[in-house]
């Protein structure tokens, strides 16, 4: 297995996210501004509804962020490609979609998730 083609791949994914989470932080500057002015319930709806689904993408990439950060650590520790839960390996083309993935499929459908 190419442990430098993974860590390219998770460090690119890695930089995408921070650059998400960066332009984020920038919006919900400016849609602190935005609730301080007086709207229409109309408008506070539509607020509501966008300052929610920025917070569940927020949530989502940063929760995506914790894993590519523990994927590159078990890089670093040679650990990298080994399924947490039966500790057989992580078939590789599983590797290449989900980079980050803990667990190899046969385990990650028990759970019935796809990480």
């Amino acid at each position: 297995m190419d442990l430098a083609k993974f860590k390219e791949i998770l460090l690119q994914e890695k930089a995408k996210i921070l650059e998400i989470l960066s332009s984020e932080k920038e919006i919900d500057t400016k849609t602190k501004d935005e609730w301080s002015e007086p709207k229409d319930p109309e408008d506070l709806a539509n607020l509501t509804m966008s300052d929610d689904l920025r917070k569940k993408i927020y949530d989502s990439e940063f929760q995506k962020l914790k894993e590519i950060e523990e994927a590159l650590e078990r890089i670093s520790t040679g650990k990298y490609g080994v399924c947490e839960k039966c500790g057989g390996p992580i078939e590789e083309e599983r590797l290449e979609l989900i980079p980050w993935t803990r667990y190899c499929s046969s385990c990650s459908k028990s759970f019935g998730r796809g990480r």
